[in-house]
């Protein structure tokens, strides 16, 4: 009987200590139900359901750089370095997941359109360039809980 009781209690204290979660600043976690995406954790103490629920991703929420080559230039011509910062992970969401990825896309798209409404033929490292390409990935980004807090074109040779 107290080693049925005793077993009792440790099953029930080891569901509880799966249940809660600790996430530290600076950090989201995305939380998947049988391999689909159901929500995601800011930082501080929350529960997840033991054995149910999988901690998918960890991601950090600052420091992400990207490079992106400049096919608007002609390939090889020029690229970018972006970095950016994740501001509300709750907006973000499941893209959480494919973040690089997501501005990766959307700096491609918004270089094109800058270069197109600049010049006809705009220097790589012109810093106007730079900073429109800054404030409209800024406006597509902003929506998704994203801002982009440094953009570099660098020519190469």
């Amino acid at each position: 009987m107290n080693a049925t009781l005793a077993l009792a209690a440790l099953t029930t204290l080891a569901l509880i200590a799966m249940t809660l979660r600790r996430v530290p600043e600076g950090q989201a976690w995305t939380v998947h139900r049988f391999g689909r995406y159901v929500r995601t954790l800011q930082p501080g103490r929350h529960a997840v359901w033991p054995v149910v629920d999988r901690i998918a991703q960890h991601v950090p929420l600052t420091g992400h750089h990207i490079e992106v080559p400049a096919r608007a230039f002609g390939g090889d011509r020029a690229s970018a370095d972006l970095y950016y910062q994740i501001l509300d992970p709750l907006q973000t969401g499941d893209g959480l997941e494919t973040v690089d990825e997501m501005v990766l896309r959307q700096a491609d798209d918004a270089l094109s359109s800058v270069v197109r409404e600049l010049t006809p033929q705009p220097r790589d490292d012109d810093p106007g360039l730079a900073d429109a390409l800054k404030a409209e990935l800024n406006r597509r980004l902003g929506g998704k809980g994203l801002r982009v807090i440094r953009c570099a074109l660098h020519a190469n040779a």
